[in-house]
């Protein structure tokens, strides 16, 4: 019997996702499943559609026995940054294996790749540079690297889907910190990451948000669980979902206050000059992506650069992450009564705090909550009803 961890953000949990769950009970023996749920702010580079505490109840219902929630600097980085986070956070609670969704392709490979990528031979390094030096986005440059070390047809394919190249970086950071865990990749069912069709019996989270989105959550009730479409429904009719460009207002007030913007993360000097000329056409946070963007500036890192300098995350913010191992905290966010059992073994591991609600931390901790007051108040703001905070929120367990 293991104790297996998913990395996950759930934006929304879906039957997909209950599938990794039974897949890790059912085909693995896991004795319990643990959830690193990403924040209210996502990897794209947006805002979750539902909050964390609906995504990991959901979770639990689904038959997961602990969720416990990803710093927020790290929610909303790189697929390296969010991947890193959260292994290290499964490992500290006790995990053996991960299980991750994966397109298909050759275990052994996967594994090579991601050796090197963390060791980054001299050829490696020569190729990644002259790739940005030519102006290539990071991820094309880093492709190439790839390919002049590694002579396989297959390396294109691995490296072309996102949840591929997720389940690359989840095998770095377990070689990279030398943990005892297994990766355990499961090919993925139904339709790819971000398919915009409905023809199969699982389909992509971007399709059941756009759907939802778009005001037809009832077309997308077979791809929910039953939990997790109550959720959803309940917050369409308080008006309490958010997609990315109801951050505009905000973001936009942010970027009035900075003359240069390079200390946050994720932002060059290339790019905040950039931000700087093209800000007096600011009209919604998608519309000035689709602005910025150029060859060496993909979307998903322009996005992932705004929300930074919405939630003022700076290079600092990562480093302080990397000096607490990745793991400041367990901010547990939900637990079945199996999960609850585990709690003690967690505690004795680890010396860092480990609580379900606020009120339980220690007075003298980080205790930063801008970001999350920040979303509960454009959640009032649109439904116009009053919202629990931090301090009051009704943990599912």
């Amino acid at each position: 019997m293991s104790r297996i961890g998913i990395v996950a953000e759930f934006n929304p949990f879906h039957t997909g996702h209950k599938y990794i769950i039974e897949y890790a009970k059912n085909n693995l023996n896991a004795d319990s499943v643990v959830i690193a749920l990403g924040n209210e702010f996502t990897q794209r580079g947006g805002v979750a559609i539902i909050d964390r505490y609906s995504r990991a109840a959901a979770a639990i219902d689904a038959g997961a026995d602990l969720v416990v929630s990803i710093p927020v600097t790290a929610s909303c980085a790189s697929a390296e940054i969010f991947a890193e986070c959260g292994v290290c956070l499964l490992e500290a609670c006790g995990c053996d294996m991960i299980v991750c969704g994966y397109e298909g392709g050759d275990k052994e490979l996967l594994h090579k790749t991601a050796q090197l990528l963390v060791e980054e031979p001299p050829a490696f390094k020569d190729t990644l540079q002259k790739g940005l030096r030519a102006g290539k986005s990071y991820p094309s440059a880093r492709e190439d690297a790839v390919f002049s070390c590694i002579d396989s047809p297959e390396v294109k394919l691995l490296l072309s889907n996102p949840n591929n190249i997720l389940a690359i970086e989840y095998e770095k950071a377990i070689i990279k910190h030398g943990f005892d865990i297994e990766l355990i990749p499961i090919k993925r069912q139904g339709n790819g990451y971000n398919d915009s069709d409905n023809d199969g019996e699982f389909v992509s989270a971007s399709y059941i948000r756009k759907q939802i989105l778009a005001g037809n959550l009832p077309t997308v009730r077979n791809h929910l669980t039953d939990f997790s479409y109550n959720e959803l429904n309940d917050a369409c009719n308080k008006n309490v979902l958010l997609s990315d460009n109801d951050l505009s207002l905000p973001l936009h007030l942010e970027l009035l206050g900075h003359n240069d913007y390079s200390k946050f993360l994720d932002v060059s000097p290339d790019l905040s000059d950039r931000i700087k000329k093209l800000l007096p056409e600011f009209v919604s946070i998608s519309q000035f992506t689709s602005l910025l963007k150029n060859k060496s500036l993909t979307a998903s890192r322009i996005r992932r650069a705004l929300i930074h300098i919405l939630l003022g995350i700076t290079d600092k913010s990562l480093d302080r992450l990397r000096e607490q191992s990745f793991v400041p905290e367990l901010w547990m966010l939900a637990a079945s009564k199996h999960g609850l059992s585990l709690l003690k073994d967690i505690k004795l591991k680890n010396s860092f705090p480990l609580f379900f609600s606020l009120n339980e931390k220690d007075e003298t901790g980080d205790r930063s909550l801008f970001h999350l007051e920040l979303i509960r108040a454009l959640r009032i703001n649109k439904s116009g009803i009053w919202l629990p905070n931090e301090y009051q929120r009704r943990v599912h367990l």
